[in-house]
């Protein structure tokens, strides 16, 4: 008794959480959007991709040289003042022309790879949506669970507490009273179970939420409504982030082969240098360079190769994600309208009158109308349906958000 005392004291406390940690599925969706690390990653991802949009679109910088020679390690400089030295200096201007339309392909596919980065954050934001339906939900589960877990453990030992004074008495035999130990066992294994599968969901929902102190996290929001079926909507895949991303991400390959067969047109660098040498009689002269660099189209043979190869890779990702979504949109629909059916069908048993069942079924073993067996039976049974319903609810509501987030569409749908 004091074991099943102590049991029921530690259960009590893991449900008993502060009503500080209490959140609505409103308010975890607000903590998720500022601390989840996932969406942190991504907007970090997209700020680096908007420094490499930035550099993109410079134009190559201009090049200053300066030299001197004509030093002589025997006979130094020279003497006097700086502009009497015997050394030939000379001050140089470089400037590169790209030529081949090679900055605006630049700027095209780094908008491509910015557009890119922000329709995966939104995807990101997407599936983090799912996850935390599903965590919050599990969440709370797994607290109606322990709920239910702790009344069966103080039935069982209240039922024991009766077995010892029968068994006193004379009124039951040791074998019975050891078949209810037995079954006393096994509803303490299962509260046992249901507190450590509350402290799983705890820390599940406490890692999306970017929290630290998720021992006393609760889901306060009730379940979704059982009318929350998955219908038929006017929705475009296409129009999805991870779609529209890998038709950006297809564009910036395209961008990527055009800047390639660009290096065909090869870059010419101007030049114009200031030169002044002491002993030449008119002290500063000027000059200008031209710089081409040699060697045929053949050399960028190599890079558009690899830029047409990384474009048909692109297009390949977006057929077959293309095809995957299809797929997963009828997979989704289905999943969540056989799960709204299956909570309906568990809700219909009427959990009420079926509970008043098992009690009725408990008040006759007590006054010798039933047999232990049919007591163990009824119980277990009863024990399956609770956690059947608790089920069928978590999935629905699981299922539910999965739909809803493959079918959302979010900033930019119109593309």
């Amino acid at each position: 008794m004091n074991f099943s005392l102590h049991v029921a004291a530690a259960l009590a406390a893991l449900v008993c959480a502060p009503m500080a940690s209490a959140l609505s599925l409103a308010e975890a969706q607000r903590a998720m959007d500022a601390h989840n690390p996932a969406l942190r990653a991504a907007a970090l991802e997209l700020r680096g991709v908007q420094g490499d949009a930035q550099t993109a679109a410079l134009h190559p910088a201009a090049e200053l040289s300066i030299g001197s020679s004509k030093i002589s390690p025997k006979h130094g400089v020279g003497t006097g003042r700086w502009q009497d030295k015997r050394v030939d200096s000379t001050l140089g201007l470089g400037w590169t022309w790209e030529r081949g339309g090679k900055r605006a392909l630049r700027i095209r596919q780094a908008d491509a790879l910015l557009q890119v980065a922000a329709l995966e954050m939104l995807d990101t934001r997407r599936r983090q949506q799912v996850a935390l339906h599903e965590a919050y939900f599990g969440l709370k589960g797994a607290q109606e669970r322990v709920q239910i877990a702790e009344a069966n453990r103080q039935s069982s030992a209240e039922q024991m507490a009766a077995a010892d004074k029968q068994v006193a008495t004379g009124a039951m035999a040791p074998v019975d009273r050891a078949r209810l130990a037995v079954d006393d066992l096994a509803v303490a294994d299962a509260a046992r179970g249901a507190a450590l599968d509350l402290r799983d969901a705890r820390h599940a929902l406490g890692l999306l939420l970017g929290r630290d102190d998720s021992e006393e996290l609760s889901a306060d929001d009730a379940w979704p409504d059982a009318t929350g079926v998955a219908g038929v909507r006017a929705f475009v895949p296409q129009h999805r982030a991870d779609l529209r991303a890998a038709r950006s991400r297809l564009a910036a390959a395209d961008a990527g082969v055009a800047l390639a067969r660009s290096e065909r047109h090869r870059d010419i660098q101007l030049g114009v240098e200031a030169e002044r040498e002491p002993t030449d009689i008119s002290g500063v002269t000027w000059g200008v360079s031209l710089t081409i660099p040699l060697g045929g189209p053949s050399r960028a043979r190599g890079a558009i190769q690899r830029a047409e190869a990384d474009r048909d890779t692109a297009a390949l990702e977006l057929q077959v994600l293309q095809r995957e979504a299809h797929a997963e949109l009828d997979r989704l629909q289905a999943s969540a309208q056989a799960a709204a059916q299956r909570r309906t069908d568990y809700e219909g048993l009427h959990a009420d009158a079926a509970r008043k069942a098992v009690q009725g079924i408990e008040l006759a073993y007590r006054r010798g109308a039933a047999s232990l067996t049919d007591l163990l039976d009824a119980r277990r049974s009863w024990r399956d349906f609770e956690a059947a319903l608790i089920e069928a609810r978590a999935d629905h509501a699981i299922a539910l958000a999965r739909w809803e987030a493959a079918t959302s569409v979010v900033e930019g749908a119109s593309r």
